[in-house]
């Protein structure tokens, strides 16, 4: 392919599960002859330069670490309100200066639906525009709402919309952005997580179909491809000595993990380890913070600070998460059940469709203990129907033909704004 002036900006903000996928489109687009920059938390700078890409980082190393130390974070009640103030606002002046600082007629803006920066750049300096959504839990549907625990007539889902928007929404994000929109001269907007958040250009879901099915009233120029999974650390290595004993010392363990950047899960990991003795399985406690964990483990639990999903999944019974997106996916992947214990954000969205399809269930946090996740695991682990179910939606996970398709279609795009 002859080489394109075309620049790709790439930008997100979020944790791992977050970065990653914008890594490997960003790794594939360089290879397909575009200039591509990466914009996220200055945290990730590694990751995009390994990965061969140009690096803009925002804030710094110790601005991420100790935003995940707030365990506030991860509150079903405070969590926007942290993720808002502390994620989104800070960044939203300086990554526009970044994304400012390209020739717009040489540029494609690509950008996860928060990165606020990216949608108020694409109307002041008319950038093309890609909005990417790796959870289904962006498009908002009053013919699918997975959290109503009941079916809703459309127009109280609508009404619930609104509600949310004038009492939560707007009137924690407008203020902020349409003080920054007004010092460009954009004018106010409201209803930002209900339509201004999407690209009104294109708009890529990085999920299947069958997963979450696109609804007639999604935003416009919607595409889907699927799950990209991606990981920096994970080669052609093998595994590490400790790790390989352990699999192969016994029988397949339940993984439980918290999510890379949680940093309180003390309580999760003890009810955990009791949940593996009361079943009589083995379990891996997955941490980068090991301080979470008591200093005696049952036996048979081990804890890792890292292991390598793609090829420690398909050897699991199951996998105990918190809902993230990019770990369910892997989950899928790898054709295991899982139990999921949503705490906020995206999670209990993504949590209530994984029950739906037949391979996990959902704990509610507050209900979540060493019982109800024996309970729950065993019923799963047991359950012919369960495991079968899983294997069958392992075999239409296709990774890096959802990265082929993903970039063809970003590479359309920039065709048809030449």
């Amino acid at each position: 392919m002859t080489k394109t002036e075309k620049t790709i900006l790439l930008c997100t903000i979020g944790s791992a599960g977050d970065v990653y996928p914008f890594i490997a489109i960003g790794k594939q687009l360089k290879e397909r002859g575009f200039r591509v920059a990466f914009i996220t938390s200055q945290y990730f700078e590694s990751h995009a330069r390994d990965a061969g890409l140009e690096f803009f980082g925002l804030g710094n190393v110790e601005d991420y670490r100790s935003i995940i130390q707030d365990p506030d974070l991860w509150s079903p009640d405070k969590g926007f309100k942290v993720f808002a103030e502390r994620v989104v606002f800070p960044i939203m002046e300086p990554a526009y200066q970044v994304i400012a600082s390209f020739d717009p007629s040489q540029t494609i803006l690509i950008a996860q639906g928060q990165f606020f920066a990216a949608h108020i750049a694409h109307e002041k300096l008319s950038i093309p525009f890609i909005t990417v959504h790796l959870q289904p839990a962006a498009f908002r549907s009053v013919h699918d709402f997975p959290l109503s625990p009941i079916p809703l007539p459309s127009f109280l889902v609508r009404g619930l919309f609104r509600l949310i928007d004038a009492l939560l929404l707007d009137k924690l994000f407008a203020p902020n952005i349409n003080r920054f929109r007004l010092s460009l001269g954009l004018p106010a907007i409201q209803s930002i997580f209900g339509g201004w958040m999407h690209s009104p250009q294109l708009n890529l879901g990085l999920f299947p179909n069958w997963f979450a099915q696109p609804q007639a009233d999604w935003t416009p120029n919607t595409k889907l491809t699927d799950f990209i999974i991606y990981d920096p650390q994970q080669d052609d290595e093998p595994l590490p000595p400790d790790l390989e004993t352990f699999l192969n010392e016994g029988s397949p363990p339940v993984i439980f993990t918290a999510g890379t950047a949680m940093k309180h899960g003390e309580q999760f990991f003890q009810d955990c380890a009791y949940a593996c003795q009361m079943i009589g399985q083995r379990g891996i406690l997955l941490t980068q913070h090991p301080e979470q964990l008591s200093a005696q483990l049952p036996d048979g639990v081990q804890h890792f600070s890292y292991v390598p999903f793609g090829k420690v999944l398909p050897r699991a019974l199951a996998l105990v998460h918190h809902g993230g997106i990019g770990t369910t996916a892997q989950a899928i992947a790898a054709g295991i059940p899982q139990v999921i214990r949503p705490m906020a954000h995206d999670q209990p969205d993504t949590a209530t469709r994984v029950a739906r399809l037949g391979i996990g269930l959902t704990l509610d946090p507050k209900q979540f203990n060493p019982e109800t996740l024996a309970r729950a695991l065993e019923k799963l682990v047991s359950s012919a129907t369960v495991l079968e179910r899983c294997k069958t939606l392992a075999l239409q996970i296709h990774p890096e033909q959802a990265l082929h398709d993903t970039c063809t279609l970003i590479e359309e795009f920039s065709r048809t704004m030449q």
